[in-house]
């Protein structure tokens, strides 16, 4: 891997955050929304929240087609929003991207991570390709986000990062293995970046959806996507995980 640390494997992979700090920060405004996921379903249904609520929008998905389509399904909120094609699956590539959206002024001051690798498989017929492509979708490219955002939002002395979690943390599935898998790694990073994080006025922290995403439900994508606003203009004591389990 370029840019690796020579003779300092702990520290490997962590360059990215290293050249932010180095580079210095940009400015953060905190009515600025990053989210990284951005597709159907939730994705959808949390940009339009924050859309409809003043947010500024930067969304960040594989598809440079489905993010104009989902832009374009925004342009009656009036909400200002960029997009970045960007693939979770390659943290480097996606960190560098959004390395330059923080040296720059205006960076969000509110972070959904919600990209997920969700397709069936089982561990004993994944490839180490396969789950490697996977952790890096569900897990490493959420740490790297928020090892870029951490140094702005540290001069700002405010931030507030969601990773949207999932029930397959609580009860892992043999055939949905690696999102299995993730979720669990995901709610311990989200901990531990929080418990880092929190000194520096930066809240991290999972929200768990204890349920399966489907329209007309009491998991209707919509009223998730309430809960995320909530969650976000929160005054009281923060946590390191909240849930939304249909009520």
């Amino acid at each position: 891997m370029p840019n690796e640390r020579a003779g300092d494997p702990g520290n490997r992979g962590s360059t990215i955050a290293d050249l932010a700090e180095a580079a210095g920060p940009g400015s953060v405004d905190g009515r600025h929304l990053l989210l990284v996921g951005a597709g159907p379903g939730l994705g959808t249904a949390v940009a339009r929240r924050f859309a409809v609520g003043g947010y500024r929008l930067t969304l960040v998905a594989r598809s440079p087609d489905g993010l104009a389509d989902l832009a374009g399904t925004l342009a009656d909120t009036g909400a200002k929003i960029s997009t970045i094609a960007a693939d979770a699956s390659d943290p480097d590539g996606l960190g560098a991207r959004m390395r330059e959206l923080y040296l720059g002024n205006g960076a969000p001051g509110v972070i959904v991570y919600n990209a997920v690798m969700g397709a069936p498989d089982r561990l004993l017929s994944s490839s180490a390709a396969h789950l490697q492509a996977a952790y890096s979708v569900d897990v490493i490219s959420a740490i790297i986000v928020t090892q870029v955002a951490a140094p702005a939002m540290r001069a700002a002395g405010f931030g507030t990062i969601l990773v949207t979690g999932g029930g397959f943390a609580d009860h892992p599935i043999p055939a949905l293995a690696t999102v299995s898998l993730g979720k669990a790694a995901l709610r311990s990073a989200a901990t531990m970046l929080g418990a880092d994080l929190e000194p520096d006025g930066i809240r991290v922290a999972t929200l768990t959806i204890a349920g399966q995403i489907a329209a007309g439900t009491s998991f209707d994508p919509e009223r998730i996507a309430e809960r995320y606003w909530e969650v976000v203009h929160l005054d009281g004591p923060w946590q390191a995980e909240f849930r939304f389990t249909g009520e």
